[in-house]
């Protein structure tokens, strides 16, 4: 995590980064040309057949609409600060993560179903008791690197951070400091949509430590 920073330097430095940050992000999504594929790759996801499917899909246009802003973010190989936070997935994504991975998933212990709520509204709050707020790794972090990448669910492939390190991302005992992420609102719309009756829950819920 974070070494040779003081946690009050560090919240410091994030408090007095994020105006900046802000600015850059926002620079560098100015005339950026989306990626020509990612619309074709959301098309192909409403008209699959299956839910299996079509988060297929939509998989494959989450990291179409991330290409273009990969060479201007923070995001590198071999960081993981992202990879020691909450992370929620469906199980039809933890089912996929069992294939790559080999191993079946869990029941968890906590989970929800976006179908027994009433409005979209409340699924921060829903989303946050499946949450213990724990900073264990993601149980595919190997190294530093992630051991299913290709496979990684819709919430790893849309988490952007469009600073120009990761000063942001470093976790203190301060909390977490606000990012400046790619807004991925209208393909997290479409994944809810895609599977709204399916089971969620923590990545770590589904694949606990053994």
């Amino acid at each position: 995590m974070t070494v040779g920073i003081a946690t009050s330097d560090l919240v410091h430095q994030q408090h007095e980064r994020l105006p900046l940050a802000m600015q850059r992000a926002q620079a560098k999504l100015a005339g950026l040309a989306a990626d020509a594929n990612a619309a074709p790759l959301l098309k192909a996801s409403q008209q699959a057949k299956t839910v299996l499917q079509r988060v297929i899909w939509l998989q494959r246009a989450a990291s179409a609409w991330a290409r273009p802003m990969e060479a201007l973010a923070a995001c590198r190989t071999g960081c993981s600060h992202c990879c020691h936070i909450p992370v929620t997935i469906s199980l039809v994504e933890a089912r996929l993560l069992g294939r790559a991975s080999g191993k079946l998933p869990s029941a968890p212990k906590r989970s929800m179903r976006i179908t027994d709520h009433a409005s979209t509204e409340a699924l921060p709050g829903m989303e946050q008791r499946l949450q213990d707020g724990s900073r264990t790794p993601c149980p595919f972090l190997r190294e530093g690197r992630c051991s299913v990448y290709e496979s990684r669910p819709m919430a790893c492939r849309t988490l952007i951070n469009l600073d120009d390190d990761d000063l942001l991302c470093r976790h203190s005992e301060g909390g977490q400091a606000t990012v400046p992420y790619a807004d991925a609102t209208k393909l997290k719309a479409f994944a809810l949509m895609a599977q709204a009756g399916t089971l969620y829950a923590d990545i770590r819920d589904f694949f606990p430590e053994e």
